[in-house]
C-alpha cells in the first residue's frame, strides 16, 4: 500500500532549519520566495494532497491550513535527492525551487494550490513542503510524502476447493430363478383350469350314490 505522511516540524529542529534556509538563501539568492526571518512552531494540522499516492503526469490538489495572519504561502515539491520537480499552476511567483502564492482572502481557513507531477518514470516518491508566512515574515512549516502505490502480484498456481461429486449407489436388484417362476406359474394355471372339473366329478359322484340308495 502507498503511504501518506504529514508531519509538523519538531521544536528542536527549528533553529537548524532556519540556519539551513539562511545559508541556502545566501548561497543562491535566486530563490527569493523563501524570504522569512524565523520559523515558529505550530500545532495546526499539516497539509494534505488529493490523490494521496504518487503517479506521474497527474494534477494534485494541495490543501494548506491558513488563518487571517497568513499573507502568503510558499510551496515546494522535491524528490528524495532534494531536487525540485513538477509544475505549480497559477503561482504569483516562480522561484528557483519553489512557488509563492499571495493570500487573496484573509478570511480563508484553507488554501488550495495545484501541482502537476512530471512525466518521468524514474520518480518513486515526492515530498510536498509548505511554508505559511505571516505579515511579520514568520513562517510555519509542514510537509507530506507521496509514494507510489504498492504493486500486487497474483500467483499462477491456484488451489481448487471444489468438492468431488457424490457417488450414488444403485439399489440391489434380486434376480429370480426362472425355473421357480415357471413352476409357480404352472401351478396357478393348473389350479384355475382343474377346479371346475373337480366340482363336476364331485356332483356326479353324489348323483350316482343317490341312485344306488334309492
Amino acid at each position: 500500500m502507498a503511504v501518506l505522511g504529514s508531519t509538523l516540524l519538531p521544536l528542536g529542529l527549528f533553529p537548524c532549519l532556519v540556519m539551513l534556509f539562511i545559508s541556502a538563501s545566501s548561497a543562491n539568492y535566486s530563490d527569493s520566495c523563501l524570504l522569512f526571518i524565523q520559523i515558529v512552531p505550530t500545532t495546526a494540522p499539516g497539509i494534505k494532497a488529493n490523490p494521496d499516492v504518487y503517479e506521474r503526469n497527474t494534477i494534485y490538489t494541495i490543501s494548506v491550513p491558513v488563518n487571517n495572519n497568513v499573507s502568503s504561502v510558499v510551496l515546494r515539491a522535491v524528490d528524495m535527492n532534494n531536487n525540485s520537480l513538477g509544475v505549480w499552476h497559477s503561482a504569483d511567483r516562480d522561484c528557483n525551487s519553489s512557488s509563492l502564492y499571495h493570500m487573496k482572502d484573509s478570511r480563508s481557513t484553507l488554501f488550495r494550490a495545484y501541482w502537476e507531477s512530471p512525466h518521468s518514470m524514474n520518480v518513486t516518491a515526492v515530498k510536498i513542503q509548505a511554508f505559511t508566512i505571516s505579515f511579520h515574515r514568520m513562517a510555519t512549516f509542514s510537509s507530506l510524502t507521496l509514494k507510489k502505490r504498492a504493486m500486487t502480484t497474483t500467483s499462477p498456481f491456484t488451489i481448487s476447493t471444489t468438492r468431488p461429486p457424490k457417488t450414488h449407489v444403485l439399489p440391489t436388484t434380486r434376480i429370480l430363478n426362472p425355473t421357480s417362476t415357471l413352476t409357480t406359474t404352472s401351478s396357478v394355471a393348473s389350479g384355475i383350469f382343474l377346479s371346475p372339473i373337480a366340482d363336476a366329478l364331485q356332483i356326479l359322484l353324489v348323483f350316482l350314490t343317490s341312485k344306488l340308495l334309492f
